[in-house]
């Protein structure tokens, strides 16, 4: 270990429990994110080069225009980091030490039962580059940038066979920083937290290049951008997330982390954020996130909990329900590693009566072992 973790003290926070403060350094080396940390923006919509790992994560419900075909899409760009400290633009180390990336695309095609997907994994280079001072991202056909003069964003996506998708987004609300004083913690050790920045409702307009056709397409769209150096504490075997675009203009934000044992660690959570983009927040006492339903996969094998109920108790509006029911089964995303495949798809969200009052998108990750790996 090239770095001793000395700073550990306890900070009195709230009811929810005790907070441990974080180190500076990761076992490993890498910068762990800091308490009461103010982004600035445009610079902190890019890389954060020093910390173990970054991600930038869309996704979304598209209607075509013109006969209001349904579709999901995702796109995700991973930054996994070289070795500690090498954090240059042009680093001059070995090749094998220099930054890696892992690009994500998929289009879920709701109205005809197909799920299209792909990886594609690359070390720093041509094909793979992030800005540190703006959103400017361009990896294995995932490319971003800020709108000109606008507050917003465009993504593109290559997708399998083909197709494509070029898309302009525009918030519809403020960003949300979650987490207990900018920092979102994924277990008790002290480095499992994350600068976690949301979009949580983006207008989209765009278009899908798809079975060689142009599709003018618009909708709502979610994008996360979150900073670690730390997948995962000791203990927990992987999470269960969504996110709610509700069509009374609240979104909710739920995730479970589950440990070894099949139990939820104390600092899964639930959010909400008005329509005025005030958030509130509940944490695992507060919650209960159940299986209704389990698709297995023809291909990995594994199986998912892809239809939920979530229950949670809102400070001021009581007990709320909310039930995730996938709008296609096979939604599983796997690439090089099967262990690694995870279930991400588009879901339409009901109340307790069985009335639909949005959508979602579920993410069911280490159902395949394949988490186990940590950078701390």
């Amino acid at each position: 270990m090239k770095f001793l973790v000395s700073t550990f003290f306890l900070l009195a926070l709230t009811a929810e429990g005790e907070w441990i403060r974080p180190p500076e350094h990761s076992a490993k080396g890498y910068l762990v994110p800091s308490p009461d940390y103010q982004p600035v923006f445009p610079r902190d919509h890019g890389a954060h080069r020093d910390y173990g790992l970054e991600w930038w994560y869309w996704i979304g419900h598209l209607q075509a225009v013109e006969d209001q075909r349904k579709f999901g899409f995702q796109a995700t760009v991973f930054r996994v980091a070289g070795e500690a400290g090498e954090s240059g633009e042009n680093n001059s180390g070995s090749f094998g030490d220099r930054q890696l990336y892992l690009a994500h695309s998929a289009l879920s095609d709701l109205n005809n039962e197909k799920y299209l997907h792909t990886e594609r994994v690359m070390r720093e280079g041509w094909q793979g580059k992030i800005s540190t001072e703006t959103l400017s991202l361009k990896v294995a056909g995932i490319e971003a940038s800020l709108l000109e003069g606008e507050n917003g964003h465009r993504v593109s996506a290559q997708l399998p066979n083909g197709g494509s998708l070029e898309l302009e987004l525009r918030p519809k609300k403020p960003l949300v920083r979650f987490g207990e004083r900018g920092l979102s913690r994924k277990g008790d050790e002290p480095a499992s937290v994350s600068w976690y920045w949301t979009y949580t409702r983006l207008q989209v307009n765009g278009n899908l290049k798809y079975m060689g056709k142009d599709i003018p397409v618009k909708g709502l769209a979610w994008m996360d951008h979150e900073i670690s150096s730390s997948q995962l504490g000791k203990g927990l075997a992987g999470w269960d997330w969504t996110c709610m675009q509700l069509d009374d203009g609240t979104e909710v934000k739920a995730y479970r982390l589950r440990k070894e044992d099949g139990g939820s660690d104390r600092w899964s959570a639930v959010y909400w954020i008005n329509p005025q983009g005030e958030t509130t927040k509940v944490y695992a006492d507060d919650f209960s996130w159940s299986a209704d339903k389990v698709w297995v996969s023809p291909k990995t094998k594994l199986r998912f909990p892809t239809s939920v109920t979530i229950q949670a108790r809102h400070p001021h509006r009581g007990i709320l329900i909310y039930r995730l029911r996938p709008l296609l089964n096979n939604q599983e995303f796997f690439g090089n590693r099967s262990d690694n495949a995870y279930w991400e798809g588009a879901c339409e969200v009901l109340n307790e009566e069985g009335s639909r009052i949005g959508n979602a998108y579920l993410e069911l990750a280490g159902y395949g072992g394949g988490l186990g790996a940590r950078l701390n």
